[in-house]
């Protein structure tokens, strides 16, 4: 488990939803989710807690709000803003956010916990159907046809969530130019 972090302030409930969402990422498990975790990362006491939160559960609902929507809004914004809205560039740059964040692994934490709580499976559907159109509409603007850049999209998304999960076996390459090849082979894109 992660170590405190020194508090700077007073935290948001914002902060305590990131900070929950990199904890579950870090330890690979919605069950360590406890508010004593969240608060000795983030370096304050159970009464900063309680000020934005009833409880555990009330955290959860905040975790499951942030992930079917604005949580993945902010991410494609933010990388669609820094390519200038290049349909081609966008596509690479979520797939490099994928490997050079903890975006995998906390996929992987929401995915398996969408099995026992309809919360979080009704956010990981509703994140879904974002990524979905997110790149099915960038894979359009490059010039592929509504159903193929679904087809593309769906098939980006399926190598996204499995890959992890075959994290134990081996590659040609390392994971830049696995993901590279990803991208040539079902998009057509040439990293210059």
């Amino acid at each position: 488990m992660g170590s405190a972090k020194p508090s700077t302030g007073r935290k948001s409930k914002q902060d305590f939803i990131n900070e929950a969402f990199e904890l579950i990422a870090d330890a690979g498990t919605a069950e360590a989710l406890t508010i004593d975790s969240v608060c000795l990362r983030l370096g304050v006491s159970k009464g900063s807690f309680y000020w934005h939160f009833k409880g555990r559960d009330s955290l959860v609902d905040g975790l499951v709000d942030a992930w079917s929507g604005n949580f993945h809004v902010t991410i494609h914004n933010a990388i669609k803003a820094q390519t200038a809205d290049n349909g081609s560039t966008v596509i690479e740059e979520i797939s490099y956010y994928w490997l050079s964040s903890n975006m995998s692994k906390l996929d992987q934490v929401m995915r398996h916990w969408a099995q026992h709580d309809r919360r979080v499976y009704d956010a990981v559907c509703s994140a879904d159907e974002l990524l979905l159109d997110f790149l099915k509409n960038n894979i359009e603007s490059i010039g592929y046809d509504e159903n193929e850049a679904y087809r593309r999209a769906r098939l980006m998304m399926a190598i996204g969530i499995a890959e992890p999960m075959l994290a134990h076996l081996p590659k040609a390459g390392d994971e830049t130019n696995e993901m590279q090849w990803t991208l040539d082979s079902v998009l057509g894109l040439k990293r210059n």
